[in-house]
């Protein structure tokens, strides 16, 4: 694991940074800053609970699980957001406070096996279960037709999103 120094401020901690690579997902309380690489079709979510500080991080490859298979949890975007609230509450996250942010679901090919459109699947399937849920999805960054990298502060909440092709960073 990698290691920054962000500052010399007392306030200003040293943080971890941790991959979360394709179907993984990471509930942390540490404050890490989590990272996905590579965001095409599929979507990272992002959760954060704004009072406990717990965060966690998925990098979603398909939009639903089927019954029976046992699959990653962080393969599937309705596994995942199931899997990961019901741990940060575990991890001392208070349900009511936790928001949601989305990144990624682009349209950049056809996948064989899928057909075209998983990447707006993906997010479809995500927005649908954190409403089914009441989670709030309080930003995201959706769809296009380019690839996305998303580094999470779990410390802070703040999620930035840097888009192929581009120099610009979002912050969401």
């Amino acid at each position: 694991m990698k290691t920054f120094d962000f500052g010399t401020d007392e306030e200003e901690a040293t943080r971890e940074e941790r991959l979360v690579g394709v179907s993984g997902y990471h509930v942390t309380s540490e404050g890490e800053t989590l990272i996905a690489y590579g965001l095409g079709a599929c979507v990272a979510i992002a959760l954060w609970d704004t009072d406990s500080k717990v965060g966690a991080l998925a990098h979603t490859l398909l939009p639903r699980q089927e019954s029976g298979l046992g699959a990653s949890s962080g393969k599937y975007v309705d596994a995942a957001i199931q899997t990961m609230l019901r741990e940060m509450v575990e991890e001392g996250a208070g349900y009511s406070s936790i928001e949601a942010r989305l990144v990624g679901g682009a349209d950049i090919f056809e996948l064989k096996a899928l057909g075209k459109g998983v990447g707006k699947k993906n997010a479809s399937v995500a927005r649908e279960e954190l409403a089914r849920l009441d989670v709030p999805i309080v930003a995201e960054s959706t769809g296009g037709e380019h690839g996305r990298t998303v580094e999470f502060d779990t410390a802070t909440g703040r999620l930035e999103v840097t888009t192929a092709h581009s120099d610009d960073v979002e912050v969401l």
